[in-house]
C-alpha cells in the first residue's frame, strides 16, 4: 500500500502547483494544549494578577490616551497554520495614535515602524519615519485627523540606518525644509547597506526573512515581528544636515520650544541615536530596545556582529536617564518610572545572560550546535512581555556569538574543508541505495512528522537534480509544517519562502528595492564611483591595467576606478594622467548605475563627454558585472 505522502505527491501531481499548500496540509490541529504565555495585554505582569486594567499600553494608565484608527495589517484570526503566540501577538498591531501629556504622539501599526512626534511650538518634531512612503503619508494624515494638528514639520530624526527608520521621509510634508539628525556615520552605513556593500545580498534575503514576497494569510506572512508588515513601495531619502557626533556623542538642543537630549547609543546598530527630553522626562529609545520580542542580537537576513557586550551596556545609558515614560521605535509604549525601569533592567539582562553564558559555555567546549540547544532564558525572563520569540530569537542569537566571538570553526579538523555539499549528497544517496531510498526515507520522516530530518533528507534527492520535483515538493511541504508551528516571525517567513522557491510559487514582482533611484540621489559622486568596484568580474579582468576617471562637472570633482589584475582600486579626487576620463553630470552617473540612460546615446546627445581613449569605457564597464536578480537560496 502507497504510503501517505507519497500518495498526495503522486495526487498533486496532478494539480497547478497553487493548489499544492492545500493538498500537503495536514489538518491535525498543531496546537493541542498549546498555552499563551505573552497576551496581547501585559498587565498581569506589570500591575498584578486582577488589576482589571484594560488600557492598550504597557504600565501605568497615568497621563497617556488610546485613539485606535481602525483596522489591523497583520494576520489576527485563529488558525491552526499559525502559532497562538504569533496570533496573539498580532493582535498587538492595532492601528491608533498614543498621546502622552497631549504633546507626544505616537502613530501605531502603520508599519515596521511606529513614528514618534512631538507638538513643538512651531512646527513638530517627527521621529523614524515608517519604511514607505506611502505609509508615512498614511501616518501624517491620521496623526492630524485624529489630534488637529496643522502644524509643519520642524525637525526629523533618524534613529540609525535601517529603512524602516527613514526611507518614508518624503512622505512628510516639508521634509525637505526641515532638520534632518542623525549620527555621522549614518549615511556611509546606508551606502554599505544598499550599492556600497552587501545591500543586494541584504536586499534578497530580507525578502524571505520578512515575508515580503507572501502574502497576508493563514499560510503566508502573519506579522513583522515588530510591526504588523515590512513593506517598502516607495523608498526616499534626505541626507541628515544635523548630526550627533562621535562614540557616545552627545547633542544638546532646542528645537520648536523642545529641548531635547540626543545621544549615539551603539547596540542594535552602531549608529544608533536616542532622544531625552528633560522637561518631559520622557525618553525615546530608538531601537535600544528593539521592540515586544527577544531581541535580534544577530539577524538571519545578515549582518555584522551585533556585539551583546556592547548592546546591553547601551540599555544601561537609557536607564541613568530614570524616565517615567519610554516610547520606542517598535512597540507600544511604557508608562510609569518603575514599569520603564523593569522593561529596560529585563532586556538589558536578558541580552547579558544570552552573552555571558553563551561564553561560559563556549570556554567549556560548546560549539555552535551545543549553544542553540544549550542556552536558554530563565523562566522570569522567558515569558516577559517584551521578551517573546517572535523577532529575535535566543536560539540563533547564541550561535552567532560563537561565530562573532571564535569565527567559524568549530574545531573539528573535518570542517575545516568538509566534502562539498554536492559530492557528500551523491555520496549519501549512493550509501543508502540510490535516490528513490533516499527518498522513502524522507517520507517516512515527513510520515512521522519529523519534519526537521525529512527536510535535510529531501535536500541530497535536491542537490543531485535540482529539476527533479518530487524531492523539492516533499521539502516544501517539510518546511510549510516547520514554518506553522514557529512564533518566530524571521523563521517562519524563511521556511515559508523557501517552501514557495522549492514549488516554483514564488513572487519576486514583490521583492524589496534596497536601491531605489531616490536613495542614491542622495550618495555623494565619491560613493557612487566607489561602489563600482564590487562588481569588478576578477576572469575577464585579470590581464588588465588601466585607470578611468569620472569628471562630475556639476559637483566639481574627479573620481577614478584603477582596474589592476583582478582589483578595482578607488582613487578619491583623483588628478593623475587616466587612459580615459568621463565627463558627466551626478543624475546622469545616477541613470547609468539604474539602467535609465544609456551610455551611448547620451554620449551621442552630449550629456557625457570622453577624454582620452574613449575605447577604454565601454572596455571598463565590460568588466563589471550587475548582481544576480533572483539568486536561489534554497534550491542549491
Amino acid at each position: 500500500m502507497m504510503n501517505k505522502t507519497l500518495l498526495t505527491l503522486s495526487i498533486a501531481g496532478a494539480m497547478s502547483l497553487s493548489g499544492l499548500a492545500i493538498a500537503h496540509d495536514n489538518e491535525a490541529n498543531r496546537f493541542d494544549n498549546v498555552e499563551v504565555t505573552i497576551p496581547t495585554l501585559s498587565h498581569d505582569y506589570y500591575l498584578g494578577e486582577g488589576s482589571g486594567a484594560t488600557h492598550f499600553w504597557h504600565g501605568s494608565d497615568k497621563d497617556m490616551l488610546w485613539t485606535a484608527t481602525g483596522g489591523n495589517d497583520a494576520f489576527d484570526a485563529k488558525s491552526n497554520k499559525v502559532h497562538p503566540q504569533l496570533t496573539a501577538h498580532s493582535k498587538k498591531m492595532e492601528k491608533g495614535v498614543f498621546a502622552y501629556k497631549d504633546k507626544f504622539f505616537q502613530v501605531y501599526g502603520y508599519g515596521l515602524t511606529s513614528p514618534m512626534i512631538v507638538d513643538g511650538d512651531e512646527g513638530l518634531l517627527i521621529f523614524d519615519p515608517v519604511e514607505s512612503v506611502d505609509k508615512m503619508k498614511s501616518v501624517m494624515e491620521d496623526f492630524r485627523k485624529v489630534t488637529g494638528n496643522n502644524k509643519p514639520v520642524a525637525a526629523v530624526m533618524y534613529s540609525h540606518w535601517h529603512p524602516d527608520h527613514y526611507a518614508g521621509v518624503r512622505g512628510i510634508e516639508g521634509a525637505e525644509n526641515a532638520k534632518i539628525i542623525a549620527h555621522e556615520t549614518f549615511m556611509a552605513n546606508v551606502v554599505k547597506g544598499s550599492m556600497g556593500g552587501t545591500g543586494p545580498a541584504l536586499g534578497f534575503r530580507v525578502d524571505y526573512s520578512l515575508g515580503t514576497l507572501l502574502n497576508v494569510e493563514e499560510a503566508g506572512r502573519i506579522n513583522g515581528g515588530l510591526g504588523p508588515d515590512f513593506e517598502i513601495r516607495e523608498h526616499s531619502l534626505i541626507a541628515p544636515n544635523v548630526l550627533v557626533k562621535g562614540t557616545n556623542g552627545i547633542l544638546q538642543t532646542e528645537i520648536a520650544g523642545v529641548k531635547i537630549e540626543f545621544k549615539h547609543v551603539p547596540s542594535e546598530a552602531s549608529d544608533e541615536i536616542t532622544a531625552y527630553f528633560p522637561e518631559f522626562d520622557l525618553l525615546f529609545g530608538s531601537e535600544v530596545i528593539q521592540g515586544e520580542s527577544f531581541p535580534n542580537l544577530h539577524t538571519i537576513r545578515g549582518t555584522k556582529y551585533r556585539d551583546p557586550s556592547i548592546w546591553f551596556p547601551g540599555v544601561d545609558t537609557l536607564r541613568e536617564y530614570k524616565a517615567e515614560a519610554m516610547m520606542l521605535s517598535h512597540g507600544r509604549p511604557v508608562v510609569g518610572g518603575a514599569y520603564v525601569d523593569d522593561t529596560l533592567t529585563a532586556y538589558r539582562d536578558a541580552i547579558q545572560f544570552t552573552y555571558d553564558q553563551s561564553i561560559k559555555a563556549i570556554n567549556n567546549g560548546s560549539t555552535q550546535e551545543d549553544l542553540i540547544r544549550e542556552i536558554k532564558l530563565p523562566k522570569h525572563l522567558e515569558n516577559h512581555p517584551w521578551l517573546g520569540d517572535f523577532y529575535g530569537s535566543i536560539r540563533h542569537a547564541a550561535k552567532q556569538i560563537f561565530v562573532g566571538e571564535m569565527g567559524w570553526f568549530d574545531g573539528d579538523p573535518t570542517t575545516l574543508n568538509p566534502t562539498y555539499s554536492v559530492a557528500a549528497s551523491e555520496r549519501y544517496i549512493a550509501m543508502v541505495g540510490g535516490k528513490e531510498q533516499m527518498m522513502k526515507f524522507a517520507m517516512d520522516a515527513c510520515n512521522n512528522d519529523d519534519f526537521q530530518w525529512c527536510a535535510e533528507l529531501a535536500t541530497h534527492a535536491i542537490r543531485v537534480d535540482l529539476n527533479d520535483m518530487e524531492p523539492r515538493l516533499l521539502k516544501a511541504k517539510a518546511l510549510r509544517e516547520l514554518g506553522y508551528r514557529e512564533t518566530n516571525n524571521n523563521w517562519r517567513n524563511w521556511y515559508l519562502t523557501s517552501a514557495q522557491e522549492l514549488d516554483g510559487t514564488i513572487d519576486y514582482s514583490k521583492k524589496i528595492n534596497l536601491q531605489a533611484p531616490d536613495l542614491m540621489a542622495e550618495f555623494e559622486p565619491a560613493q557612487l564611483v566607489n561602489a563600482l568596484r564590487f562588481g569588478l568580474n576578477a576572469e575577464r579582468s585579470q590581464d588588465q591595467h588601466f585607470t578611468v576617471a569620472f569628471e562630475f562637472t556639476d559637483t566639481d570633482e574627479t573620481h577614478a576606478i584603477e582596474v589592476r589584475r583582478s582589483v578595482a582600486q578607488f582613487h578619491k579626487n583623483y588628478d593623475n594622467a587616466a587612459k580615459a576620463t568621463v565627463k558627466l553630470t551626478k543624475p546622469v552617473f545616477l541613470g547609468l548605475l539604474v539602467g535609465k540612460v544609456d551610455f551611448t546615446n547620451a554620449v551621442k546627445e552630449g550629456y557625457i563627454k570622453l577624454e582620452g581613449d574613449a575605447k577604454a569605457v565601454p572596455e571598463f564597464f565590460g568588466l563589471f558585472d550587475k548582481p544576480a536578480e533572483n539568486p536561489k537560496i534554497t534550491v542549491r
